[in-house]
């Protein structure tokens, strides 16, 4: 699937806090044009509203959630993946536990492939961010 070409929209406010998780499947289930119609559950307390792109893929645009004081799935391992991610944080910040140093609203990140990095810990106000996935050519 290749990006849709939009004008601006307005964003779907992100779930409540301790809301039940959504699937990626529930999420697209009624959707006429294959992307997720709400936020979905990519981790407990963290939610993840497709922009654009391939659903459950390398390459698509997205907002996050992470609800207050939240930490990234498994708390202690290191993340790493073969795409490029572009991050930028709009709403709270977070926390990388690893190097214990936080970034909040404007704060960007530019991830190559293999890149080490995380695991993560959302602030008090939790964190919003715009994360773009970029496959690499091979």
């Amino acid at each position: 699937m290749a990006f849709v070409q939009q004008e601006f929209k307005t964003r779907a406010e992100h779930p409540p806090i301790g809301a039940a998780p959504v699937s990626l499947a529930e999420a697209t289930a009624a959707s006429p044009t294959g992307l997720p119609q709400q936020w979905y559950s990519i981790g407990p307390g963290i939610w993840e509203l497709q922009l654009n792109g391939a659903p459950d893929s390398d390459y698509k645009s997205v907002l996050q959630w992470y609800e207050p004081n939240t930490t990234s799935v498994d708390p202690c391992a290191i993340i790493t993946h073969t795409y490029i991610e572009e991050v930028c944080y709009l709403q709270g910040g977070l926390t990388d536990v690893t190097l214990g140093q936080g970034w909040g609203p404007g704060a960007y990140a530019y991830r190559l492939p293999g890149m080490k990095h995380g695991p993560y810990k959302s602030s008090p106000e939790g964190c919003l961010q715009f994360v773009k996935l970029v496959p690499v050519d091979n």
